[in-house]
């Protein structure tokens, strides 16, 4: 399984995941910090690499207020 950590704000998680069990698959986990506790906000699937990757990142632009 690979994990790539796209943001790791103090209040905003995205990663990004691919597991070797089902390679068609791109997942885009996008989680809110509060205290010590995650919360899931999305997940979202795709099936390519670029488009999940690009869909993280504008996820990170967004939070920033870019």
């Amino acid at each position: 399984m690979k994990n790539l950590v796209v943001s790791s704000a103090r209040d905003c998680f995205v990663e990004l995941i691919h597991r070797e069990s089902d390679p068609a698959m791109w997942i885009v986990r996008h989680w809110k910090k509060v205290l010590w506790f995650k919360r899931r906000v999305s997940s979202d699937w795709f099936n390519d690499e670029q488009q999940a990757l690009a869909f993280a990142n504008d996820i990170k632009l967004k939070h920033q207020g870019l």
